[in-house]
């Protein structure tokens, strides 16, 4: 039977909203190990599959209660070629595992009530390498052939889009928007900002977005901001053709940077109503975005609060 097909993002003026800090609340909340930062393993565990349910169905009943949509963002940011032969998968086993987060949210959807019409399902991609380094030796071309093995794995997945997160060059990200379009899905492209309000490569976030558009002949359905703090990105941001392309933001909770994030070794859960008004202030002055979740240090407590401020205002 054919599923039913939600409006995507870039198809809608209405609220989105999607998850949080995954892997954080995994690590910090539920104590278990993330070897190589991956979560997707942890669906082999029954613990571990029920404590994950429990994540995205507070997260879903939040989107129920306050009538918004909401974004499946897979767990699979670690399940492509490279960080799966890290963790001893092969490809045939690491597509099952893609496949199974898939399914894991249909599930959820089932179980809480979500309406399949105000649902979306996207395949989650992390950069080929590390998202704190430059990762500069990969092409354009080199990250289309790379990144097309889990797309084609989404697609046989029947997942609605693509969103790749954390990207920190234009390169990869061209590649993967041209891997998404020979799949035939529609793509979100995520960049991170540093504590310079550009890319690690060095560019601007208007360099990034019109670069990645330039190559691709606008390919991507929309882009987004992840993994940074609304100080950081908040400034990067302007009036122009190339902002009105950005619908989505994943902001960290925390100010920190990210070299000390990754050494402090304890959650910092920031202040939830104070990144709830920072969210409203950018949706009032950007008012294309409708795609808010978390990122780093945050979870669904941060993401019902930035939910009821957006809708209130």
């Amino acid at each position: 039977m054919t599923r039913p097909q939600p409006k995507l993002p870039h198809q809608s003026d209405e609220i989105f909203l999607t998850d949080g800090g995954t892997e954080t609340w995994l690590m910090y909340k539920r104590g278990y190990e993330l070897p190589e930062f991956s979560a997707f393993h942890l669906l082999n565990d029954a613990k571990a599959r029920a404590s994950i349910r429990d994540y995205y169905r507070a997260f879903a009943q939040i989107a129920i209660e306050l009538g918004t949509g909401f974004i499946f963002d897979s767990l699979t940011y670690r399940a492509s070629r490279d960080w799966g032969q890290l963790l001893g998968y092969d490809a045939t086993g690491l597509a099952e595992m893609n496949h199974k987060c898939l399914d894991l949210y249909r599930d959820v959807v089932r179980e809480v009530g979500l309406p399949p019409e105000q649902t979306i399902i996207s395949g989650n991609i992390g950069p080929k390498g590390d998202a704190y380094n430059t990762n500069q030796g990969l092409s354009a071309e080199g990250a289309e052939d790379y990144h097309s093995e889990q797309i084609a794995t989404f697609k046989q997945a029947d997942a609605h889009m693509v969103t790749a997160l954390t990207l920190n060059a234009t390169a990869e990200a061209i590649g993967i928007a041209k891997a998404a379009q020979k799949a035939g899905l529609p793509s979100a492209i995520s960049f991170t900002l540093e504590k310079d309000r550009r890319l690690r490569s060095g560019e601007t976030l208007q360099q990034a977005i019109e670069a990645v558009d330039a190559a691709t002949n606008g390919a991507p359905a929309y882009y987004m901001i992840n993994c940074s703090h609304p100080e950081d990105f908040g400034p990067a941001l302007a009036q122009g053709a190339w902002s009105q392309r950005i619908r989505g933001l994943r902001a960290n909770a925390s100010t920190l940077d990210h070299g000390t994030l990754c050494q402090l070794g304890h959650l910092e859960e920031g202040n939830p109503d104070e990144l709830a008004a920072q969210y409203r202030a950018l949706k009032a002055d950007f008012l294309r975005m409708n795609v808010f979740g978390g990122c780093c240090g945050t979870d669904h407590q941060h993401v019902e609060k930035i939910g009821r401020a957006l809708l209130a205002a």
